[in-house]
């Protein structure tokens, strides 16, 4: 069960393309991140998550 919380906490809408900063315009993890994804723990998705934000308003 923990397996399933923690797939569900992808922010990835499927548009993957990404920026001069390596960030991808659709959720904005780094490729770092997005291979990593199904590595990390729900405590590092959740610390993930919550920089999404900052920075989608940086880039818009």
């Amino acid at each position: 069960m923990e397996e399933e919380q923690s797939n569900d906490l992808s922010p990835c809408i499927g548009v993957c393309q990404y920026n001069e900063e390596e960030l991808c315009s659709g959720c904005f993890r780094n490729s770092t991140e997005i291979s990593q994804w199904f590595d990390m723990t729900i405590e590092e998705k959740k610390k993930i998550i919550s920089l999404l934000p900052s920075r989608m308003e940086e880039l818009f």
